[in-house]
C-alpha cells in the first residue's frame, strides 16, 4: 500500500532510483499488485478475514491504479494504442529500463493490462479502451514467419502457414518490431542482435491469444 504512488502507479522497486522508479507492467508486475489488491478489496478466498477498513484501502488502490491505465494509454496519430513496458512516475510516457528495453509499445505486458480491464465494471472509457488495444493487437500481428530455438540460437524462418504472432516490442509512431542488443541500439531484424539476447529474451510470442479474440 505504502509503495502506490500518489498517481495510482507502482515502482518495481520501492524507494529506489533509475528505471526501477518507473510505474512499471514488466513481468505483469503492477497487474499482478492490482489483482492481489482486488482479491483483498472482496475479500476473496484466503483473505476472507480481512477487515473492512483495510478491504476499503485495497479496493481505493485499485480504482487509482485503473485510473492512471486508462491515462496512461498510448497515443498515437490520435489514436489509442496500447501501453509501455514501463511509464515514466512523472510524465506517464513510456521509458526505457535496462539497455535493450527502450521506451516502445508492449505486444506482451499490454495483454495483461487488458486481461484486467475485463475484469473492472464497463464504463465507456474502459470500453473504448479494451476495444483500442484489441484493433491494435489486430493490427500488428506477424504472419509468414515461424520463430525456431535451436541448441545454441533463436532464428527467424519464413512459413506461410505459421500462426499469427507478435513482438514483444514495437515502435511507437510506425508499428514497427524492434529489437535491441546490450549496445542499446534499436534493429528491426532480430538476427541484427547479439546471439546472447536473442537467445536470452522474448522477442517473440502468441501473447494476445490469451484474450480470446485471435
Amino acid at each position: 500500500m505504502n509503495m502506490q504512488y500518489a498517481n495510482g502507479g507502482w515502482p518495481q522497486v520501492y524507494n529506489s532510483s533509475g528505471y526501477h522508479k518507473h510505474i512499471t507492467f514488466n513481468d505483469n508486475a503492477m497487474i499482478n499488485v492490482m489483482i492481489l489488491l482486488d482479491d483483498v478489496a472482496n475479500k476473496k478466498g484466503d483473505f476472507s478475514f480481512i477487515d473492512s477498513t483495510l478491504a476499503g484501502k485495497c479496493n481505493t488502490a485499485v480504482t487509482k491504479g485503473v485510473s492512471l491505465i486508462l491515462q496512461m494509454q498510448v497515443v498515437v496519430n490520435g489514436k489509442l494504442t496500447v501501453w509501455g513496458q514501463q511509464h515514466d512516475s512523472v510524465t506517464l510516457k513510456p521509458a526505457g529500463a535496462r539497455a535493450y528495453e527502450v521506451p516502445s509499445l508492449s505486444g506482451q505486458e499490454s495483454v495483461g493490462i487488458v486481461k484486467f480491464l475485463k475484469t473492472r465494471s464497463s464504463t465507456t472509457q474502459i470500453a473504448n479502451s479494451i476495444k483500442a488495444a484489441e484493433d491494435w493487437f489486430k493490427a500488428v500481428k506477424i504472419t509468414g514467419i515461424k520463430v525456431v530455438k535451436t541448441s545454441d540460437d533463436v532464428i527467424v524462418t519464413s512459413d506461410p502457414t505459421a500462426p499469427a504472432i507478435w513482438a514483444r516490442f514495437y515502435e511507437i509512431n510506425t508499428n514497427k518490431p524492434i529489437f535491441v542488443g546490450r549496445d542499446g541500439i534499436v534493429k528491426y531484424k532480430l538476427s541484427d542482435i547479439e546471439q546472447e539476447r536473442r537467445v536470452n529474451y522474448s522477442w517473440y510470442g502468441n501473447w494476445p491469444n490469451g484474450l480470446g479474440i485471435y
